[in-house]
């Protein structure tokens, strides 16, 4: 699950990176605020794999690809505003400025849930085992991620907010990377 989450991050960079040398078209900005939000909730769904129930891991599998779906099919029948797609500057801090309506609603019921699972799953691994303190670079960085998230989506300035998420994805991926060695030198 952990390769969706990151397939739709690298998605979302590589088309906000884009937009300031093209701009927005509407298939792109479509492309674009769906890849965030069930992003991480396909986080989260990683995370209860490996430290959950599976059946809670499926639960919350069926829960994010019900979610998905129908969040994918109202991004790309809900109206966007192409006034906002060429005028908005810069245009990689768009954000949701462009649609409206059900999507933002939908939009925090994918992205909040898999946030805190992801959060709550690298904490409790680490209160279950003080060795893997690499848990911790991965809670931080999801929280870093959501406080980002959080005020980006609440009318914060985004001028930190790709600061903030590449802090928080370095976190992530650090944790990954000695989690990584901790299950090589586990296995020894």
């Amino acid at each position: 699950m952990w390769i969706v989450a990151v397939a739709m991050f690298t998605s979302s960079s590589l088309l906000a990176f884009m937009s300031e040398t093209s701009g927005w078209s509407t298939i792109t900005y479509q492309v674009y605020y769906f890849s965030l939000s069930p992003m991480v909730a396909f986080m989260g769904v990683g995370t209860l794999y490996l430290l959950a129930d599976k059946s809670w891991a499926k639960y919350f599998l069926t829960y994010t690809i019900i979610l998905s779906l129908s969040f994918l099919i109202l991004i790309f029948t809900t109206p966007i505003d192409t006034v906002q797609l060429t005028t908005f500057s810069p245009p990689s801090e768009i954000g949701s400025t462009a649609i409206s309506g059900y999507p933002k609603l939908l939009s925090p019921l994918l992205s909040i849930p898999g946030g805190l699972v992801l959060i709550g799953g690298a904490l409790y691994s680490f209160w279950i085992d003080r060795s893997r303190k690499y848990t911790l670079l991965i809670g931080i960085g999801g929280i870093i991620q959501l406080a980002s998230g959080f005020r980006a989506r609440f009318g914060g300035n985004l001028t930190y907010f790709f600061l903030f998420t590449t802090v928080g994805v370095l976190f992530l991926f650090l944790g990954f990377l000695l989690s990584s060695e901790y299950v090589k030198h586990d296995r020894k």
